[in-house]
């Protein structure tokens, strides 16, 4: 049986190729619909593939908080809980930050203790909530609910 990350990856890449080269990258040249399904995408791929910090260096608080909403409507309470105090906890502190001129910035800031909650939402995004993720979100976005 095939993945759901596998199936949500089909699924979801064509509103994140709609970004990128119909709408050059801005965000609001999409609905609000098609802003989760792109940023849940960015976000599976990137958390999956390198964690939460590549995800929010990558694609910034805009994509964040987009993705968030989207993880909350299709139902991912824990995650959501998950994400939100590893945001509140690590990246958050830099959001006025003068040192702070793009995102790659933090990188060079984070403590011991920032590295090892990034490295809890790895794990566990890895090895539970990704998943779930996937099939919620594609379950509510196509419309294949059961």
């Amino acid at each position: 049986m095939e993945e759901y990350s596998e199936i949500w990856d089909e699924f979801a890449i064509e509103y994140n190729d709609k970004l990128e080269s119909e709408c050059n990258g801005d965000w609001e040249k999409l609905n609000e619909t098609e802003k989760e399904i792109a940023a849940l995408w960015k976000l599976t791929a990137d958390v999956f593939n390198e964690g939460l910090l590549e995800f929010f260096v990558n694609w910034g608080y805009d994509c964040y908080t987009y993705a968030m909403r989207g993880i909350k409507r299709v139902g991912c309470d824990e995650l959501y809980k998950l994400l939100d105090n590893a945001y509140k906890k690590v990246l958050d502190k830099f959001k006025n930050d003068k040192r702070i001129k793009s995102y790659e910035d933090i990188l060079q800031y984070l403590s011991e203790s920032d590295n090892e909650i990034l490295e809890d939402v790895f794990d566990k995004f890895d090895e539970k909530y990704g998943e779930e993720l996937c099939e919620a979100a594609y379950k509510f976005y196509s419309g294949k609910a059961e």
